[in-house]
């Protein structure tokens, strides 16, 4: 049960009972979301589900979010281990533009618990303009990191693990990336900076957003063109119809769809080539 190639999918903690059918095809696994994250993991386990599981407590996101140089909580660590997570990920604060001091305080403090993820929620520079500073920096330490890179100008992938990503998940596995996990919503999809208009989200009766392979996007409900979709949700029908269907349906099309796309990625030879290729055409 490692998190080699994973494609994973990530949910809000509230999403414990739906959240099995999502992550249920090989190469998958799950990352919760919030402060009981924890024990949304613990449920699962219980229930029999065998894949990866991570709980991401995102203390770097919303209008109260703590800076990086925040003391991460071993309590929190303890609380994945005993939930049965994969491997914990630190409650990390974000890292600003420039903010080398908490780059540096949340991976001085990961290197003290074995096997456990230091989660690095960055400004968009630094994988922009400062990419060859954090990966140098990530190396010297020497421990396994994912990241989150909050909304800015697109930028080239990072081979590291992401978080709270949206499309850009899969460009990171075709870089060399151990794993990466897709948001199943907008608001998982995203690290927004602040103040912020919020965009999208959970709505009563359905997603807003449903993944087309074709365009390599997310696109709302009710935006849903002509086209078709083969996934095993769809089965060859018009994704325009998604516009009625309840949110598990939506998301779970989502992630069939994603899957489809992972298991060509991992079936390719050339992984970089086969992104942008796939990418010119979209």
């Amino acid at each position: 049960m490692d998190l080699h190639e994973r494609l994973l999918v990530q949910v809000s903690a509230r999403d414990v009972y739906d959240a099995v059918a999502l992550a249920g095809h090989p190469g998958s696994g799950l990352v919760f979301t919030g402060q009981a994250a924890h024990d949304a993991v613990r449920m699962v386990r219980r229930i029999g589900y065998d894949g990866p599981l991570l709980a991401d407590r995102r203390r770097y996101a919303g209008s109260a979010r703590v800076r990086g140089t925040a003391a991460l909580s071993p309590d929190w660590i303890a609380d994945q281990v005993e939930a049965g997570a994969t491997a914990p990920l630190t409650d990390s604060g974000y890292i600003g533009k420039g903010d080398h001091e908490a780059l540096h305080t949340i991976l001085e403090q990961a290197v003290h618990w074995e096997g456990t993820i230091a989660v690095l929620p960055v400004h968009a520079r630094w994988v922009i303009e400062d990419r060859l500073p954090l990966l140098r920096t990530v190396a010297d330490y020497g421990v396994p990191v994912a990241l989150v890179v909050e909304d800015g100008p697109a930028y080239r992938p990072v081979p590291l693990p992401l978080l709270s990503a949206g499309i850009t998940a899969l460009a990171a596995l075709a870089y060399g990336a151990e794993w990466a996990a897709i948001g199943v919503r907008e608001v998982l999809r995203h690290l927004y900076p602040e103040p912020h208009e919020v965009r999208g989200g959970w709505r009563r009766g359905g997603a807003r957003n449903a993944f087309v392979p074709e365009l390599l996007e997310f696109v709302p409900v009710e935006r849903l063109g002509e086209g078709t979709c083969g996934c095993s949700t769809c089965h060859g029908r018009p994704l325009r119809r998604l516009a009625g269907a309840e949110e598990l349906e939506v998301n779970t099309h989502n992630a069939k769809a994603l899957h489809r796309l992972h298991n060509r990625l991992l079936r390719s030879t050339h992984r970089e080539r086969w992104w942008q290729e796939l990418t010119l055409t979209a």
